[in-house]
């Protein structure tokens, strides 16, 4: 079913999914408007192939006659662990499905839009808010929006929000890795040295490689069991349709020991002109800690120096080894509505509730952790 309406001036269409989009369009836009892996055509495939949940795809497309200028990934959620645990957080029942742009498990989510045409976001936000009507959402919004100028005119229209997570970026624009570590004091260097030689004096290498897929849901898995969170939140099918689909894309490091078993993983991947390391797996039957943790960081940061990848996104969790090798904070934004009266009373309590006690407490495993 695709539902196509006229907003602000703008065509907007709904399309239920990615076998109904055209990929080279979708993600040539994507670059053009400065998005990163979150909202490739690659992202959203495997989100579909193996939801962790249950989602029905609403996706939205604004277009300028017939050329497509904004797009904005959503989804009617039925079921979601991390959108039941922030509802548990905030002390809110949801009395329905809530149509979000997009997922909870991305780095980044709502409208992007070429640069030449701002007006287009304005018309999927619109756009987002006749969806919910049509499909009789409870609530609509967007998850994951970064700080700015969009989060402040949603604001200002009426939307409850709420500071949901920190994600960490890193600016790489440096002509070589040694110009990039001459801006640090040289005890910072002397000891990610140090570290670096321990790891080296144990046998362990990192290398510019993803592993098989089993063994990277097994080192993630053991990540997020090992703190005690749900595998619901990054279920086994869900992350073999990520490491299947975003191949193109990835460009992870795996930490290998004497005999070439694999026990650490960041699965990164590059898109547009951003790096992004979207979760660590560790060996938690031989580790008792992340010991490779920062010589990871470090080779990543590196790695995309040496390619000239401008932006490094650290993703969430763990900031002081982040802020360590010069990655800024960059905060994340939940934002709902609801067109009746009460629901719109009930939601800026709860993400005021939300935004209090459980902003930043993200799943193990819910990013780069």
């Amino acid at each position: 079913m695709t539902i196509t309406d006229v907003v602000g001036g703008r065509r907007v269409e709904v399309v239920r999914g990615v076998a109904d989009l055209d990929r080279e369009a979708w993600n040539a836009l994507v670059r053009a408007a400065g998005g990163s892996v979150f909202h490739s055509w690659e992202w959203l495939a495997a989100f579909e192939e193996a939801p962790p949940g249950v989602f029905e795809p609403a996706h939205q497309l604004a277009y300028d006659g017939d050329r497509l200028v904004g797009v904005c990934p959503a989804y009617l959620v039925h079921h979601c662990p991390r959108l039941e645990r922030i509802a548990e957080t905030a002390g809110i029942d949801f009395g329905g499905p809530v149509l979000l742009a997009h997922s909870l498990a991305a780095f980044a989510g709502g409208p992007l839009a070429l640069p030449e045409h701002p007006d287009a976001r304005d018309a999927l936000i619109s756009g987002l808010a006749d969806t919910a009507a049509a499909l009789d959402a409870w609530a609509w919004g967007a998850v994951n929006l970064p700080a700015g100028r969009l989060v402040g005119r949603l604001i200002g229209a009426g939307y409850a929000t709420a500071r949901l997570n920190t994600t960490y970026l890193l600016d790489t624009r440096h002509a070589t890795v040694e110009d990039y570590w001459s801006t640090f004091r040289s005890k910072h260097r002397r000891e990610l040295q140090r570290e670096r030689r321990v790891l080296t004096r144990s046998g362990v290498r990192i290398t510019e490689s993803a592993p098989d897929a089993d063994t990277h849901v097994r080192l993630v898995h053991g990540v997020v069991a090992d703190h005690g969170a749900s595998l619901d939140v990054l279920p086994e099918d869900f992350l073999r349709a990520l490491h299947r689909h975003l191949a193109p894309h990835d460009r992870s490091l795996t930490a290998v020991d004497l005999s070439g078993d694999a026990i650490a993983v960041f699965a990164a991947y590059d898109f547009g002109s951003e790096r992004s390391l979207w979760l660590a797996g560790l060996d938690v039957d031989r580790l008792d800690s992340f010991g490779p943790y920062r010589p990871m960081v470090a080779a990543a940061v590196e790695s995309a120096i040496t390619a000239g990848v401008p932006l490094v996104n650290l993703g969430r969790g763990n900031p002081a080894p982040k802020r360590r090798v010069g990655a800024v904070a960059a905060p994340l934004y939940l934002a709902l509505a609801t067109a009746d009266r009460a629901r719109t009373a009930l939601l800026h309590a709860a993400l005021r509730r939300l935004e209090r006690d459980g902003a930043d407490h993200d799943d193990v495993g819910d990013g780069c952790c």
